[in-house]
């Protein structure tokens, strides 16, 4: 069986074909441009799977969309890094459009989906993904299964409030994890800290990608530059405190990191283990294995993958 995978993102829309082997068979993205209207992107998320389908002969659509997802109806219910969109519906006009069945989880579900399946090989029954991009996401597995909660809206780790009078959230609140965390954090935090920002993405950037980004943010903390290197051992600390709260509500047998920023994770990962080797209830840090994806868009390939489970 093939499947198609999309991953709806702040900035860019994944899209891969993938088969029930685990083999990548195709990927491409382009711009989710959210500013230009929810018809606007469905129309071209549509041409874009159709002519999977056609090419790769697809039989299955998993969509994860960054925001609060209603699962059962195929809603985006809220998306506030997509321009903070509202209700709108995926799965039926995407159906509509190509022909194919359509499963719909927020993008970190389908990251812990991934993780489940391609990071752990199911060795673990009790699992939670961070995803670390522009916003902070969370998805649970209990006992091998999606945990979706009441509205199908369990797993909101990015919003869960550090400081209610911190910095303000893309979601409209205070204080969220999101806000301290998220790559758009990490740049407002940057620009604040060094002083001459052009110099330091001439210097730092990646050839041919001249700005100021998270890539750009770990190649000077690479080179040992002092504020780069502060603010990815702050990110660390406010990151270990959010986990923290989430593994003593959890207790789950493994947390995966993923999603772009982990990237950075040989910057902060040491000051999270400090937070969460201080915490007083010992017992649910003990055992939790700590894994960093070595795949950082397992997003994408666990929405192939569900809807394939889905609709074999």
């Amino acid at each position: 069986m093939k499947g198609i995978g999309i991953d709806i993102g702040g900035t860019n829309t994944k899209l891969i074909v993938m088969d029930d082997k685990h083999t990548l068979l195709h990927e491409e993205r382009f711009h989710t441009a959210p500013e230009n209207g929810q018809a606007d992107f469905i129309k071209r998320l549509g041409a874009a799977a159709k002519r999977l389908k056609t090419a790769w002969g697809a039989e299955s659509i998993g969509i994860g969309a960054a925001g609060d997802v209603d699962p059962e109806k195929g809603l985006l219910r809220f998306a506030p890094n997509l321009n903070k969109w509202r209700n709108v519906s995926l799965t039926a006009p995407l159906k509509k459009l190509t022909g194919l069945d359509c499963a719909l989880e927020n993008d970190a579900n389908m990251a812990a989906w991934g993780a489940y399946e391609l990071e752990i090989n199911r060795r673990y029954g009790n699992v939670a993904a961070v995803t670390l991009g522009t916003g902070i996401g969370g998805g649970i597995i209990i006992n091998g299964e999606l945990y979706h909660g009441a509205d199908g809206s369990a797993g909101e780790l990015g919003h869960t409030k550090l400081d209610h009078d911190g910095p303000q959230c893309h979601c409209g609140a205070k204080g969220c994890l999101e806000a301290y965390c998220g790559s758009y954090a990490l740049m407002r935090d940057a620009k604040r800290s060094i002083k001459d920002t052009q110099a330091f993405i001439a210097r730092y950037s990646a050839p041919g990608k001249e700005k100021l980004n998270t890539i750009c943010l770990t190649r000077a903390a690479d080179r040992g530059h002092k504020a780069a290197k502060k603010l990815w051992r702050e990110m660390g600390t406010n990151l270990g405190r959010g986990l923290a709260g989430m593994i003593l509500l959890l207790n789950p047998d493994c947390v995966v990191l993923t999603g772009g920023v982990s990237k950075a994770s040989r910057h902060f990962l040491g000051p999270l283990k400090e937070i969460l080797a201080l915490q007083q209830i010992a017992t649910p840090f003990v055992k939790v294995k700590l894994v960093v994806a070595r795949n950082a868009d397992l997003g994408v390939y666990g929405a192939a993958l569900l809807g394939m489970e889905r609709f074999k």
